[in-house]
């Protein structure tokens, strides 16, 4: 049984001599006869509490006991407080000491020898004089004098017993009779401060049957709590053996509280629920006062089944003690998860200690990780564990608690897990990898399989939602019972100038598997970009964009092995004219700081040049157009800017329409004719940003476009495509592009995005890039509080997924592909023209002049007009403003002759004026505008246009 660690502050020569006194006792062996004052000096006593004096240091005061000889005895005393604290000895009529201090203290002393028997008390620090006390209790037998402790229920605290001490009490016996106990009882002690704030709390207590037997007892301590003043205890109780506890405190003003529970399965105030699947909702329960004991009963199948067993709160502060249907315990008082198994039922009992802070509830996670027929059957089965596994991504929540998969490793496979949270919040998800026969192996990174393998993503403490992406690696590749090999390479040719994907057959393939070509000027090294589930099939690309016509020897690389497997023929290229290279997106130009062009605001009628050949990526000659994200801040009166070719004469045509005080950004396709492009100002003074997205060549390098029908791939507010939620200040959201929606899952090197912000709480801006990769400080939406701003974004794709980062407050955004870039050379290539304006309604421009009305579609004509070819468009790159609108409402513009999809393209409140670049494709040589609600004028200029 537990008990305080004394440390009293008195003197130090006090505790010394006492000390010393207690030694000299100890020292002596049971059964030594000692000097012992005359039997008449003794003063006959009745067991239970004897209050005496010591009116002379030194002083030895002589009991006679009334117990028969063959019973056995306890002599509790004070532990501090008033009073003396006194040294008892037991002696028979011959003074023949009967037992050790240690054994008269635990209640355990017999009384062998020959009756009358009788104490002799001393004061444990002999200088001292004063009253003292003893308290005999005899244990063989249960005494009327001391109090039944009756059993409490989990459901009920009413059958604790509270005892006092002060006042001349200073210990306290209770009885357990035989019939009235469980073969597993939890003791529950709780003990107050006392009064006196210099005397530091001493007490001990001890639980023995009527043979003198000590119950086999635990205590489980609360981790990191100094004072154990809430204690819970576990004991093992002999059936049909009535049980003493004696309570030795000191005789100092305090409460002292104890209750006993069944915890068998037989334990009355569990709520009873079954195991469940990894992942399944939990059972939630409210925490109570601090200390309050909870109690669940959870049921499984067999006794062969392994659960899982965890209470989760928002702190990690509950602490969980596990027993099986007998009472044994399997998990001590812990706030991770226990790991069960050998019984059909398990008493949890929670509890929140005290001194510890206070949960309003907590969730019980009660998970079956193995049945006898294996590892998790709710969990999906991966095919293979070649190099590793993943990336697993979804959310967790209480709906859906976990996610798992089971991995088919082998014995002495080595496994590390990386779990992140995609969008950079934390807490990140826990995960716990589980062994062949379901037990928790670990909670850390790395671990050694022995045969199958559990991999449990689970949510963590102290939130209800969470995103997750992780991975598994294999640390000794190849891992599983697979041996590698290589079959057939193909095809057998590809075009020079493009970017070919080749196809790999084998087992055991990774996408460390590296294909290789030798033959020509430099060896080609191709890109692993798909290894197929079972590891059997394996696409890689190789880049032969500069790769001259011939035959190309063709070897594949897997685990430090070459296999030779036949040729490629590379055949002459086709024009490359007009093809697309992304860029890391780079801020060229800030009017600000004097970025690029000099600094200060771009005044009335006033423009600016920009260097854009030779820097951040783009070539020095070569190039025909490049793609800038520009941004007006800060203007001082309504305006517009135009970007044209520098050298040329500027149009009509605009590229950002706003107001005084307005931030707007807009994509720009400019051509390039001498290296630089010019920015005009139309009114007022204004202050411009342009960060370059990538450019046009005409070196055969780049990729072709392929549009697509405008689809919507990310909206936040309904969960579509990322999780449903605002992205908060500095927070990303990634979503995966390829693959998705008719783009390819390889070969794509960037996407084009009409991006839109909505319910902005602050002023921000929002940046999107390549994911995997360094956010640069390129932005491509800038905002205000409240306002909704559209924007096309051309962004690279590296690992089939886009970033999208919020710098502050909370936004919305949605996201609708046109179209992607391919490096095998099907697409299209681009034709820069002239900017020409091609619609004005107001003036009637290419359609009837007048307002778009509410649900209301114009159609204008775009192939044989201002440059473009009347046949092979495949798509035209127009900058759509909407001006004076009478309602908020969306623009979508789309294919004339199809069905328009929910993809927007601007997005605007009543009065605003709006541009965003558009990239439509071309079906019947017009495209059309839809107007949502509302009347709005529009105008449409053309930038270029894409042909096959």
């Amino acid at each position: 049984m537990p008990r305080a660690s004394a440390s009293a502050r008195r003197p130090v020569s006090a505790v010394l001599v006492s000390l010393l006194a207690v030694l000299g006792t100890l020292l002596l062996p049971a059964g030594t006869a000692t000097a012992q004052p005359a039997a008449e000096e003794c003063v006959p006593v009745a067991e239970g509490r004897y209050a005496g004096e010591f009116t002379t240091a030194g002083q030895t005061s002589c009991l006679e006991l009334p117990t028969p000889q063959g019973a056995r005895i306890a002599a509790l005393t004070s532990r501090g407080g008033a009073g003396v604290r006194a040294a008892v000895q037991v002696v028979d009529a011959d003074g023949t000491e009967q037992c050790a201090p240690v054994a008269l203290a635990s209640g355990t002393c017999a009384l062998t020898g020959t009756a009358p028997f009788r104490a002799t008390v001393r004061a444990a620090d002999s200088t001292e004089t004063g009253a003292y006390g003893v308290h005999f209790v005899r244990t063989d037998v249960p005494q009327p004098g001391c109090q039944a402790l009756p059993a409490a229920t989990f459901a009920d605290d009413s059958a604790a017993v509270r005892m006092a001490t002060g006042d001349d009490v200073f210990s306290h016996c209770l009885t357990i009779p035989a019939d009235a106990h469980s073969p597993a009882e939890l003791f529950r002690f709780r003990y107050a401060f006392p009064d006196d704030r210099d005397l530091f709390p001493d007490y001990t207590q001890r639980l023995i049957d009527t043979d003198g037997n000590g119950a086999e007892c635990y205590t489980h301590p609360a981790p990191g709590q100094q004072l154990p003043f809430d204690v819970l205890s576990s004991c093992s109780l002999a059936p049909g053996k009535a049980y003493t506890l004696l309570l030795e405190g000191q005789n100092a003003p305090a409460t002292h509280t104890v209750v006993r529970r069944d915890v068998t399965a037989a334990a009355k105030g569990c709520a009873t629920s079954p195991a469940t699947a990894i992942g399944a909702p939990a059972v939630q329960a409210a925490s109570g006062e601090n200390g309050t004991l909870r109690c669940h009963r959870v049921t499984t199948g067999a006794a062969t089944d392994r659960l899982s067993i965890d209470a989760r709160d928002t702190g990690d502060i509950t602490h969980t003690l596990v027993m099986n249907t007998q009472g044994r315990v399997i998990c001590r008082l812990v706030t991770h998860a226990c790991d069960a198994t050998g019984s059909t039922g398990y008493q949890v009992v929670t509890q929140a200690p005290e001194g510890w802070s206070l949960p309003e509830s907590y969730r019980l996670d009660a998970w079956r990780t193995s049945t006898a027929a294996g590892l998790a059957a709710e969990c999906p089965r991966a095919v293979a564990f070649t190099t590793g596994h993943g990336p697993l991504t979804g959310t967790l929540s209480e709906e859906r608690t976990a996610a798992c998969v089971v991995l088919p490793t082998v014995d002495g496979d080595r496994l590390t897990a990386h779990v992140t949270e995609p969008d950079g919040g934390t807490p990140l998800a826990r995960h716990t990898l589980y062994g062949s026969q379901g037990q928790q192996r670990n909670h850390t990174s790395e671990y050694t399989a022995d045969g199958q393998s559990l991999f449990v993503l689970s949510l963590p403490e102290g939130t209800e939602r969470t995103a997750y992406r992780a991975s598994l690696s294999c640390v000794n590749a190849p891992c599983g019972a697979e041996e590698p090999s290589v079959g057939t390479v193909t095809p057998g040719t590809a075009q020079a100038g493009t970017v070919a994907t080749l196809t790999v057959t084998g087992t055991a393939l990774s996408k460390s598997t590296t294909v290789r070509l030798t033959g020509g000027p430099a060896p080609l090294t191709a890109t692993t970009v798909e290894v197929s589930e079972d590891a059997r099939t394996l696409k890689a690309t190789v880049d032969l964009r500069t790769a001259p016509a011939g035959s190309w020897y063709v070897s594949v690389l897997a685990y430090g092995k070459e296999y030779a497997r036949g040729s490629l023929t590379v055949t002459p290229a086709a024009s490359g004219h007009g093809t697309y290279k992304p860029v890391t997106p780079t801020r060229l130009m800030d009017t600000r700081s004097g970025l690029g062009v000099a600094q200060g605001k771009v005044g009335p009628g006033a423009t600016v040049t920009l260097q854009v050949t030779g820097k951040a990526g783009i070539p020095a000659a070569g190039v025909t157009a490049v793609v800038l994200n520009v941004t007006a801040t800060a203007p001082t009166s309504g305006s517009f800017v135009s970007v044209y070719p520098d050298g040329t004469t500027r149009t009509s045509a605009s590229n950002l329409n706003f107001t005084a005080g307005q931030t707007i950004p807009n994509l720009v396709v400019v051509p390039v004719v001498n290296g630089k492009v010019a920015f005009y100002n139309r009114a007022g003074s204004v202050d411009l940003l342009a960060d370059v997205a990538g450019y046009y060549t005409t070196d055969g390098t780049g990729s072709t476009y392929r549009p697509v029908t405008p689809t919507r791939l990310m909206d936040t507010r309904a969960g579509l495509g990322v999780p449903q939620a605002k992205i908060g200040p500095a927070g990303t959201v990634t979503l995966q592009v390829a693959g998705v929606s008719g783009i390819p899952a390889a070969g794509v090197t960037a996407v084009v995005l009409n991006v839109t912000a909505t319910g902005p709480t602050a002023t921000s801006f929002v940046s999107v890039y390549p994911d995997g990769t360094a956010r640069t400080s390129a932005s491509n939406l800038n905002f205000t509080t409240g306002k909704t701003i559209p924007n096309l974004v051309v962004v690279p794709v590296v690992n089939g997924r886009v970033s999208f980062y919020n710098h502050s407050g909370s936004v919305d955004l949605l996201a609708d592909v046109a179209g992607y870039y391919t490096t095998d050379g099907t697409g299209s290539t681009y034709r820069p023209v002239t900017p020409t304006r091609l619609m004005d309604t107001r003036a009637g421009l290419g359609v009837p002049q007048a307002e778009v009305g509410p649900g209301g579609t114009v159609s204008l004509q775009v192939a044989g007009v201002s440059g473009i070819p009347a046949a092979g468009v495949t798509a035209v790159v127009l900058n759509v403003t909407a001006t004076g609108p009478t309602s908020a409402s969306f623009v979508s513009v789309y294919p004339d002759g199809t069905t328009r999809t929910s993809a927007s393209n601007l997005n605007f409140t009543a009065g605003q004026t709006i541009p965003n670049l558009v990239v439509v494709p071309v079906v019947n040589g017009k495209v059309a505008f839809y107007n949502r609600a509302g009347s709005v004028d529009l105008l449409a200029d053309v930038a270029g246009y894409y042909t096959s």
